[in-house]
């Protein structure tokens, strides 16, 4: 209903269709007649332009009728000029020969302006920090590269420990991050209670964090927006990647048909129960796999249809006996698997003038996500089952005129979640049984202006979600203002959403069970308003600094609630409210010459307010920094660096342990039932205490060899100087005194492998 709702507004607003005209042709050689691909053709004084394909053809449509100048240029030749008069309606045919350029010039230095740099010229959006996929084969790597290891390394961004691949943002929970494989949301982009994530490096283009202030186009999550751009591979023929760590093997292959259809394809597999072994005589029957496949097409009009797939699964299927050295263990059954599939199709078409405009663009998304998770202990003694999937569509109208953007688009998800408790063994199938089916919809508006020294966007989201009784208007707002071409100041503010809330014990070092749930009549939904304020300074084309700071206040932020009764709906969560702000500081030097890198420092401070008072979140790491540097000296070798830095986080202390005895009347007396004593924590105030200060050096060195083929063997030292961190504590008040003992994160640990590129 709302795609056909947009499509009447847009419809509405074209001019008729009789005023415009149709341009096409072939561009060719003049000396041999030889088709030219890769030709731009444009209309001179407009935004209309389109590209040739590999017989040279190409069509502008929409194009406006009178007297137009078409031009038609490209890199060897000389740039040739027709000047023509259209009549509404008409289909004219205009082929053009170029003559190859024979001037000879002078050596010019031509400089591209970076992306980044784009950016901050072009963009009003707080904090962005984009990578793309060379860069992050340079950072040193537990294991191979990682998207999700990198983005814990930039500002405002903290990891809570070593063997945790999730991150919290700005203060935030690690459940309100939105995470986009070519637009499409996964929901638990996690390998081995989330160590690793599920993206293969091999098939990244690029990918950029937004930890704030992003626009109205972007909802469903509080705190930051994660997207992921798969790599196109634009050479034709067949093109791939061999790859091997000490964890997984990658196959990666990709090419380019007719010049017009890419196409890349990856597999990933892990051997982590192997390499558990050779460090631990323990058992880790556990292993993962990813595949991932993309394919774009390039239409005859200028538009394109992509296609984007993914499908990864973890198992962990053993016996409880293989995870201890004790026998007196249980020998039932464990099997622990959880995994993502995404499957989605695109649709981007120019348009030309539209409705007064200089330019337009459609753009329309559908795509289903699904995430499932089952526990199974003891070989059916009790099962944890969780399923969610969300059918997406995702439609937007963008509109260019003058220095005007106006973008109108529309969301509508269909989501399906299950929930089951269960113990088939004992011959009771259903304990607890949740099934929620709402859907959401969504339309928004953001429309940017771009001035001389001021870059100005206003958008508005109006959402809704059935089975909640509850609607909302998200405003957002973001200004840019230039003191001179390489000084900007930004002030972003707004409010953002989420229904899909992760029930997830927070205080537990490592994840393990994700059970997801959508807002209803006793789950609210979650509500943030930011404020960021920050300065950025560019000292050339690739280096620059930028400092932030940021408010953040949250109102009903579901909380796990520790002490629910699986057999009680309703009492999963918490209803909390709280704050965090900071201080983000980035100084980077972009990749282009010997030396690149950032150094990311972060001071912020979060409170949650329950019903047990004021405490900090696990996440409440008052001070991180990382410096990431990557030396290229010439030569076939190249060195990574990477060093952290950060400020204990909270953890509630133990203070006491209680036997649990049993009162016998007949002997008047408090037994066990010769049972192991089981001794029960006594907690203090939550998160009241905190770990002391976590240090780690990472460094990498990598051999590049060309040739027919390119070898890249890699070999990565994680802790180089074995800092002792601490990832959590064991209390024995068995011991008189009482004990502590530490369970220490990453040893030093060496790590190699090696990628063949053809």
């Amino acid at each position: 209903m709302l795609s056909f709702a947009t499509s009447l507004l847009f419809a509405a607003a074209q001019p008729p269709a009789d005023s415009l005209a149709t341009l096409r042709g072939r561009i060719t050689e003049a000396a041999t007649a030889a088709p030219i691909a890769e030709v731009a053709v444009t209309i001179v004084g407009t935004r209309l332009g389109t590209i040739t394909d590999a017989e040279g053809r190409y069509v502008l449509l929409r194009v406006p009728s009178g007297p137009v100048t078409v031009a038609a240029a490209r890199i060897g030749f000389t740039t040739r000029t027709e000047r023509l008069t259209l009549a509404a309606g008409e289909v004219r045919t205009l082929d053009v020969a170029l003559t190859a350029a024979t001037t000879e010039l002078r050596a010019v230095r031509v400089q591209a302006q970076t992306t980044e740099r784009e950016q901050f010229t072009r963009s009003p959006d707080p904090g962005l920090f984009a990578v793309r996929g060379e860069a992050l084969k340079r950072v040193p790597v537990i294991g191979e590269p990682d998207v999700l290891r990198v983005v814990q390394l930039m500002p405002g961004v903290v990891a809570t420990n070593d063997f945790n691949a999730g991150y919290n943002v700005r203060g935030g929970e690690s459940d309100q991050n939105l995470v986009l494989l070519d637009g499409y949301p996964i929901y638990n982009p996690f390998h081995l209670a989330g160590l690793f994530g599920t993206f293969i490096d091999e098939t990244v283009g690029e990918f950029e964090l937004m930890p704030g202030g992003f626009p109205a186009r972007y909802g469903s999550r509080l705190s930051s927006v994660l997207s992921v751009t798969p790599k196109a591979e634009e050479r034709s023929g067949v093109h791939g990647t061999v790859s091997a760590s000490v964890l997984a093997s990658t196959l990666s292959l990709g090419g380019t048909a007719r010049g017009r259809t890419s196409w890349n394809v990856a597999a990933r597999r892990t051997y982590a129960d192997r390499f558990v072994a050779l460090l631990s005589d323990q058992s880790l029957p556990y292993w993962f796999t990813d595949v991932q496949a993309h394919v774009k097409h390039r239409l005859d009009n200028g538009g394109t249809l992509s296609l984007t797939a993914y499908t990864g699964e973890d198992v962990l299927d053993g016996f409880l006996t293989g995870f201890s050295d004790s026998t007196s263990a249980g020998t039932g059954g464990l099997r622990f698997d959880w995994g993502n599939r995404v499957l989605g199709a695109a649709w981007e078409q120019p348009l030309g003038a539209v409705a007064g405009g200089d330019s337009a663009r459609v753009m329309q998304r559908l795509s289903h996500t699904g995430f499932g998770t089952t526990l199974d202990l003891g070989s059916g003694s009790l099962t944890l089952t969780n399923r969610v999937g969300e059918a997406r569509a995702w439609g937007e109208v963008t509109r260019w005129r003058g220095r005007h953007e106006t973008l109108l688009g529309y969301e509508w998800s269909a989501y399906r979640v299950r929930y089951d408790v269960a113990a088939p063994a004992a011959g009771t199938e259903e304990l607890f049984a949740l099934r929620q089916r709402p859907t959401a919809g969504v339309l928004y508006v953001d429309h940017t202006v771009r001035a001389s020294s001021l870059i100005a966007r206003a958008g508005l989201r109006a959402e809704t979600v059935t089975g909640t009784g509850w609607m909302g208007l998200s405003p957002r707002l973001s200004l840019k203002w230039f003191a001179n071409e390489d000084l900007a100041f930004t002030l972003s503010g707004g409010r953002t959403t989420q229904w899909t809330p992760a029930l997830r014990n927070e205080q537990a070092p490592v994840r393990l069970f994700d059970f997801w749930l959508t807002a209803d009549r006793t789950t609210p939904v979650a509500q943030a308003w930011q404020t960021i304020g920050g300065v950025e300074r560019w000292f050339d084309n690739r280096r620059m600094v930028r400092v932030e700071a940021y408010h953040k206040r949250y109102g009903s932020l579901p909380a796990s609630n520790l002490f629910n009764d699986p057999a009680v709906r309703g009492d999963e969560f918490i209803v909390t409210t709280g704050t965090s702000y900071g201080v983000d500081v980035l100084l980077r030097q972009l990749e282009g010459g010997p030396l690149s890198g950032w150094l990311a420092y972060s001071y912020g401070v979060s409170a949650r307010n329950g019903p047990e008072g004021r405490f900090a979140p696990v996440q409440d790491r008052r001070h991180n920094l990382n410096l990431v540097g990557s030396w290229r000296p010439g030569g076939k070798w190249s060195y990574g660096v990477r060093l952290g830095l950060g400020t204990g986080t909270p953890f509630t202390d133990v203070e006491g342990q209680l036997v649990r005895r049993r009162y016998d009347g007949v002997t008047n007396s408090f037994s066990t039932d010769e049972r192991a004593v089981d001794r029960e924590p006594i907690g203090g105030p939550r998160n009241a205490a905190r770990y002391p200060l976590f240090q780690r050096l990472d460094v990498s060195a990598t051999r590049t060899s060309t040739g027919r083929r390119t070898w890249a063997p890699y070999v990565s030292l994680i802790n180089a100087y074995n800092a002792r961190n601490v990832f959590t504590y064991v209390f024995d008040y068995a011991d008189n005194p009482p004990t502590r003992t530490t369970v220490s994160q990453f040893p030093i640990l060496p790590t190699v492998g090696v990628s063949v590129a053809w």
